[in-house]
């Protein structure tokens, strides 16, 4: 402590503020609450600016210590029923903490005069996420993308989460804030091809864009995307039904940088398109098919041998998918780390364990209702990928010697579903678990009425 105040404020600030986080600042002040260099302490920190956390939700009750120190956040979360925040509340005890943020993330019920306010007082964001899957409708109109148009015209992420927005907004952002390289709008069910058309002609640089369950998007807005937006590396088209081959085939042959790709329940698409992206987009690291209940083994068999540096593959409700297909990526994906094989019943033990074998890195498998799987291959991607962190095998062959084996050796293990599994007792697997944070969710999963 004494090295510290010792040290220049700037080289303080420079040279050991960047590394403290803003639990580190709190735990610093309250071991120096009695401590002689306290007030200099507090002359040290205040002003400062912190990076902060843009992906854990902050307290008002932390935000509010931060306030009185004058410190601030360059990235910050807030979920707003947690600030019970109206206009005036934030007027009088928030405004002041914003004005150096980069990074705005807004969860909860989140209304149009909360938005604009906290966007409004952030003359420097270059990110701003609003909304959440998980909060169904916010209050959020286009109201708020007008204050974005106005006041971050600099903003190079936009991410609008179930908003109720609409291409009016949408264009008038589009307009305005010409940097803009990620764009987000998962669940905008407003927004139709018109806008999507603007932003081909306006943002040539677009790197990312999510337009997951915006389901008046067809062909007609994907196709100049395709053409003009070259250097797109993800593309999220979850559940944007009346997507067919023919944009997915221009993505491929336009977009070659592509990393990411989401075609969840795009129903219409059929291996031709898969089998373009593979080839043409060999740097393919992450492949959402789930639901895509066309693709076959060709596919799948196209995009192993090709895009070899797959990390993370869905072929949840793929019902045509065999053990061929599995097989070929094991051999040639060895850097897979995410495997979703729900309802696969074609799959069978003997692929899974070609998996365990050749992608040892393996964190993630989900055999829902894979039903030809035993033992043999859970036992075996226990012993060979000991860091997996997250298990689905609900409604499969397993027995008790599979989670126990499971227990044993995947210590990593985060999440495990075993419901449906006839085969397991409760009894003998309760000793085995007691290294998994959350046994009654362990538990649960395989007995929902088991009493713990």
């Amino acid at each position: 402590m004494k090295f510290m105040m010792k040290l220049p404020d700037d080289m303080f600030r420079s040279e050991l503020l960047p590394y403290l986080t803003v639990d580190d600042i709190v735990k610093l002040d309250s071991a120096c609450l009695s401590h002689k260099y306290r007030p200099q302490l507090l002359d040290k920190i205040d002003g400062a600016i912190l990076i902060g956390d843009k992906d854990k939700s902050i307290l008002a009750t932390l935000f509010k210590w931060l306030g009185l120190r004058g410190i601030y956040l360059i990235k910050i979360n807030i979920v707003v029923s947690d600030f019970y925040l109206t206009p005036s509340s934030i007027e009088n005890n928030y405004v002041d903490q914003v004005r150096y943020t980069k990074q705005l993330v807004l969860r909860g019920p989140i209304r149009d005069d909360m938005a604009i306010f906290m966007i409004s007082h952030c003359p420097c964001l270059l990110s701003v996420d609003i909304g959440d899957t998980l909060q169904p409708d916010p209050l959020v109109t286009d109201l708020p993308l007008l204050s974005i148009a106005v006041n971050c015209r600099g903003l190079q992420l936009l991410s609008l989460k179930m908003c109720r927005i609409t291409d009016l907004g949408l264009i008038t952002i589009l307009v305005s804030c010409s940097n803009l390289t990620s764009l987000h709008l998962h669940g905008c069910h407003q927004i139709t091809d018109a806008s999507i058309i603007t932003i081909s002609t306006h943002y040539l640089r677009l790197q990312s864009l999510d337009l997951s369950r915006c389901h008046q998007i067809t062909d007609a807005s994907i196709m100049p995307i395709a053409i003009r937006c070259t250097g797109l590396q993800s593309l999220g088209l979850c559940d944007s039904r009346q997507i067919t081959d023919i944009s997915i085939i221009s993505m491929s042959t336009h977009c070659t940088g592509l990393q990411s790709l989401n075609l969840e329940g795009c129903g219409q698409i059929t291996d031709d398109s898969i089998i373009s992206i593979s080839i043409h987009c060999t740097g393919l690291q992450s492949l959402n098919l789930f639901g895509c209940n066309q693709s076959t083994d060709t596919c799948v068999i196209s995009i192993s041998t090709h895009c070899t540096r797959l990390q993370s593959l869905n072929l949840g409700d793929c019902r045509q998918i065999t053990d061929d297909s599995i097989i070929s990526i094991s051999t040639h994906c060895s850097r897979l780390q995410s495997l979703h094989l729900k309802s696969c019943h074609k799959v069978s033990d003997v692929s899974i364990i070609s998996i365990s074998i050749y992608c040892s890195g393996l964190q993630s498998l989900n055999l829902d209702r894979c039903r030809q799987i035993s033992d043999a291959s859970i036992i075996s991607i226990s012993v060979n990928c000991t860091g997996l962190e997250e298990l689905c095998v609900s409604e499969t062959n397993i027995t008790d010697a599979s989670l126990i084996a499971i227990a044993k050796n995947c210590t990593r293990l985060q999440f495990l579903d075993a419901f449906g599994c006839n085969g397991l007792s409760s009894e003998e697997l309760r000793p085995y678990f007691h290294s998994v944070s959350d046994l009654r969710a362990v538990l649960l999963s395989i007995y929902p009425s088991l009493p713990i």
